[in-house]
């Protein structure tokens, strides 16, 4: 029954973070865009892949967190950005809320699935041209990677998407 459960969580994850033209209740609050700020392309993925999720019309969400990778765990991100984001999406919950359990992400007061948005092996060959890899955990499914390309476009950044599931090649 819990891989059932866990099965449906992970469709309506991924249903929301394709389809995020829609505004949920837990939608930012009117705050300046950061996808216009040149000098914190990562924190812009991050509020896009945010955004993304929290515009989705999800039931009953699980706590939400989101880390970046030292390159063998999720770690939390810089404080500032961590705050910056759960000022922005009040459903965000601090790192330190989630932790893994056998392989598991839970809410660490309440023992439920928790989703994990990771951000890793971001990099900038330029200062207006960058790249990473997001995906989105819960419980032991994972969303798969998606690869985000990042230009500058002038006066915004703008995200490309490609998407390779768990196993594809």
């Amino acid at each position: 029954m819990k891989r059932v459960i866990a099965a449906a969580t992970m469709a309506l994850v991924l249903s929301a973070c394709t389809s995020a033209e829609e505004s949920g209740s837990d939608s930012p609050p009117q705050l300046p865009r950061l996808d216009t700020e040149i000098e914190k392309p990562q924190m812009a993925l991050a509020d896009h892949m945010l955004g993304s999720y929290f515009a989705s019309d999800i039931p009953m969400r699980p706590t939400v967190c989101i880390a970046t990778s030292n390159g063998r765990e999720e770690v939390a991100l810089e404080q500032g950005w961590e705050r910056e984001l759960m000022a922005r999406y009040p459903a965000l919950a601090p790192f330190s809320r989630c932790e893994q359990r056998d392989g598991i992400w839970q809410d660490a007061k309440t023992g439920l699935p928790a989703l994990m948005l990771s951000l890793h092996s971001f990099t900038c060959v330029s200062a207006a041209s960058c790249s990473g890899v997001g995906e989105y955990k819960f419980g032991q499914t994972s969303s798969g990677i998606s690869q985000y390309g990042l230009e500058w476009g002038g006066k915004r950044w703008i995200f490309t998407r490609e998407d390779q599931l768990p196993g594809a090649e």
